[in-house]
């Protein structure tokens, strides 16, 4: 599916750091400048590192606007000249559309939240020409919430060449890993409910002599006590690698991938471990059940060290297995979680709403 040339997007963010939110925004400005639009993205605070990554491709990524009121009211008011706005779900972001929706272009809201959206935030979304949730279990959240304009797009990814032993070999010294260790790897914002304290707690309930080294690549405000928690019942064998705009080496060098959530919808980094080939232990939450339903990984109960450990022990051990269900994965993301079904979704969306300004159908009730 190609889109109609020439249409002008902007996006609006609080930050683009790294998250699976500002990945699969970053996705879609890549694939659908590749389809022929033209993208432009404010962070109303820094840029981040997806933010810089962006703008190292060639996209105007314009930071801190909100800390300049003139410019604020600047961007405002250029928003109205493009055909369509694309609004994260971030906090401030969705308490600052109301007022402004009429001198808006039409917008659709970018909805990765598990849980029901804050009453401050129901204005904004039914003044949305569409809020575009990424799993079918947000559905019901949004409904809970009296959301009527919600619409599924499950995420994509692109799929990467197969896995190879070179490719693994570069990414660990790229990386400062060992070249013979078992890795298990965990690509999150460091949060509450992304879960890697139980992750750390699983681990260390590991016998050393067959406990996986621990990557983590992500930032966030619970930094700090995860590494003191990672020190005290670790001591060694793990390693925080920050926050990385690129984290394909992270997925080359792994041997599996853990995703240890409280809460997800449907997860980027768990479909981009899958697309590398890596098996994967991963929380049942959101449609995580659903996504490794043919086989890519296996589930544990949300919070439970002792399962999760249970289950990471079991597949560091098995490399056959391992590589079995990253065959798995590779497929399942080909035939379910591409890039371009993706991007194919929110074309024919984005042209929908487009063309309802034009019509006089703008959701401004």
């Amino acid at each position: 599916m190609t889109n109609s040339p020439g249409r002008r997007i902007a996006a609006l963010a609080s930050t683009l750091a790294v998250g699976g939110a500002e990945r699969q925004l970053a996705a879609l400005a890549r694939g659908l400048r590749g389809r022929g639009d033209d993208f432009v993205l404010f962070a109303l605070r820094s840029r981040g590192a997806v933010g810089a990554d962006l703008m190292g491709d060639g996209f105007y990524v314009e930071e801190n606007i909100l800390s300049r009121p003139a410019r604020w009211l600047g961007v405002v008011a250029e928003l109205r000249s493009y055909d369509l706005l694309l609004a994260l779900d971030h906090n401030n972001v969705l308490r600052l559309l109301p007022p402004l929706a009429r001198r808006l272009p039409p917008y659709v809201v970018l909805y990765h939240l598990q849980e029901a959206p804050p009453h401050a935030w129901h204005a904004a979304l039914s003044r949305a020409y569409a809020v575009a949730a990424v799993a079918e279990s947000q559905l019901a959240l949004l409904s809970e919430a009296g959301t009527a304009n919600a619409v599924v797009i499950p995420n994509g990814v692109p799929l990467p060449p197969a896995p190879s032993p070179g490719a693994r070999r570069d990414a660990r010294e790229q990386l400062g890993l060992a070249a013979e260790a078992t890795v298990a790897a965990a690509v999150a914002r460091l949060s509450p409910e992304k879960g890697v304290d139980v992750l750390i707690e699983a681990t260390a309930l590991i016998n050393e002599a067959r406990r996986p080294f621990l990557v983590v690549a992500g930032d966030g405000p619970e930094r700090r006590r995860l590494e003191d928690l990672a020190r005290t019942q670790l001591g060694g064998g793990y390693a925080f690698l920050g926050e990385l705009a690129d984290v394909s080496a992270v997925y080359r060098a792994a041997d599996l991938f853990v995703l240890p959530s409280r809460l997800e919808s449907a997860p980027m980094a768990l479909l981009e471990a899958m697309a590398y080939g890596l098996a994967a232990v991963a929380a049942a939450v959101g449609d995580v059940p659903a996504i490794l339903a043919d086989g890519a990984g296996v589930t544990f109960e949300a919070g439970s060290a002792a399962e999760l450990a249970r289950e990471v022990e079991a597949l560091a051990g098995e490399p056959g297995r391992r590589l079995e269900m990253g065959a798995l994965g590779r497929g399942t993301v080909a035939g379910r979680y591409s890039a371009a079904r993706m991007l194919d979704g929110y074309d024919a969306l984005f042209a929908r709403a487009a063309g309802a300004e034009a019509v006089g159908e703008r959701h401004d009730a």
